[in-house]
C-alpha cells in the first residue's frame, strides 16, 4: 500500500522535521513547495516550521539541531570504520547539491576544529570548495595551509592551488603551493619536477602537517577529472579495466585502497599516498552514490580519523 502525506511526515518527531526542513531550503535551496512534497506535509506548514526553526535558533549561521537518523548513521560509521568522528547530513533532493550540503557541514566543522599552531595539508575538488566557502573568516594564529597538488595549467573554477589559497585567506594563514602541473607528460618529467627543491621544501611541509583535509572523484561524467581533459578518455578506461574505483589526491585507486598500475599513476605530481597515514588527523569530506567505490577504497586503506559525507554515501558504506 503507497505511503500517504501523513505518513511521512509521522516518520519523523517534530525536532527532526524542522532540521529536515532547514537543510533543504537554507542549504539546498529549495523551494518551500518542494521541500512540502518531500516531507510529506502542507506548504503552510512547512512555512511555520522554518519560521518556528528561526524563532528558536534551530537556524543560526549553521544548522544547530541534528537529524536522528544522521546521528545513527554516524555512530555505526565510528565503528565500522574505527573513525574518530563522523558527520552525517541529510541526503540532498537533487543528487548534483551533494557537495553543498556536504561542503557546509565540512565548513562547519573545520571552523571549530582548526586550532592556532595548526598546519593543515589540502586537497581539492568540488566538495572542498563549498566548504572553504562556508568557512568563516577569522585569522586564527600561526597557521599553514599546504596544498598537496599541483595546479591546473588552464584556469578552472576548481584548482587545487586556488582551493588552497581561498582557505589560508579565510584563517589568516601562511600558503604555500606546489609548483608543478598536475599532471606531467611523461613519468621522467614528473620525476624532475617533484625532485626540484622547492618542490621538496612544500611536500615536506605537508610531512610536517597535523592535519589532512581530502576528498575523493569517481568516474562519473561530472567529475572534475573527466571534465579538465587532463586525463584523456582513452585513459580513463584503462584505469576502470585496470581495477580502479576512483582517485584520492589524483592517484587511481582500486577496491582495496591500493594504486593501480597504470602510467598515469607514475605521472601524477601530488603528496605520496603511501605516506598520507603519516598524518595525524585526515579528515575527509565526500559523499552521493557515485562516491561509495571510491570512499570504501579510501578508507579501507588510508587512517581516515574523521568522514563528513551524506546519508546515501553512509547507507551505502554500511550496507556493503
Amino acid at each position: 500500500m503507497a505511503m500517504t502525506d501523513n505518513d511521512k511526515a509521522s516518520r519523523f518527531p517534530d525536532a527532526e522535521l524542522k532540521a529536515r526542513a532547514a537543510w533543504h531550503y537554507y542549504v539546498e535551496g529549495l523551494t518551500q513547495e518542494r521541500i512540502s512534497e518531500i516531507l510529506g506535509i502542507g506548504r503552510i506548514k512547512v512555512h511555520r516550521i522554518l519560521s518556528a526553526a528561526r524563532e528558536e535558533g534551530v537556524v543560526q549561521f549553521r544548522i544547530r539541531d541534528s537529524v536522528v537518523e544522521c546521528l545513527v548513521l554516524e555512530e555505526a560509521l565510528k565503528q565500522r570504520f574505527g573513525l574518530s568522528q563522523a558527520v552525517v547530513v541529510p541526503s540532498a533532493a537533487d543528487r548534483s547539491n551533494a557537495p553543498l550540503m556536504i561542503g557546509h557541514a565540512a565548513g562547519a566543522y573545520l571552523a571549530d576544529n582548526v586550532n592556532a599552531g595548526d598546519v593543515i595539508a589540502l586537497g581539492w575538488g568540488r566538495t572542498l570548495k563549498f566548504a572553504i566557502n562556508e568557512l568563516p573568516r577569522r585569522p586564527i594564529a600561526r597557521t599553514t595551509v599546504v596544498s598537496m597538488l599541483g595546479g591546473l595549467t588552464h584556469a578552472q573554477p576548481l584548482n587545487p592551488t586556488e582551493s588552497a589559497w581561498e582557505f589560508a585567506e579565510k584563517i589568516g594563514a601562511e600558503c604555500f603551493l606546489l609548483p608543478v602541473p598536475v599532471y606531467a607528460d611523461r613519468p621522467e618529467q614528473r620525476e624532475a619536477f617533484m625532485s626540484q627543491r622547492s618542490v621538496q621544501d612544500v611536500v615536506f611541509r605537508a610531512r610536517r602537517a597535523n592535519i589532512a583535509v581530502l576528498s575523493v572523484g569517481s568516474f562519473s561524467t561530472d567529475s572534475p577529472i573527466a571534465n579538465y581533459g587532463f586525463i584523456k578518455p582513452s585513459e580513463l578506461e584503462e584505469l576502470q579495466a585496470a581495477g580502479a574505483v576512483g582517485d584520492i589526491l589524483c592517484h587511481f585507486i582500486d577496491a582495496d585502497g591500493r594504486l593501480v598500475d597504470h602510467e598515469v599513476n607514475r605521472r601524477v605530481c601530488a603528496y605520496p599516498l603511501q605516506d598520507l597515514s603519516d598524518i595525524p588527523a585526515i579528515i575527509l569530506v565526500s559523499g552521493g552514490q557515485e562516491k561509495i567505490a571510491i570512499m570504501r577504497a579510501a578508507l579501507a586503506n588510508t587512517r581516515i580519523s574523521v568522514l563528513i559525507t551524506d546519508e546515501d554515501a553512509a547507507k551505502g558504506l554500511l550496507n556493503r
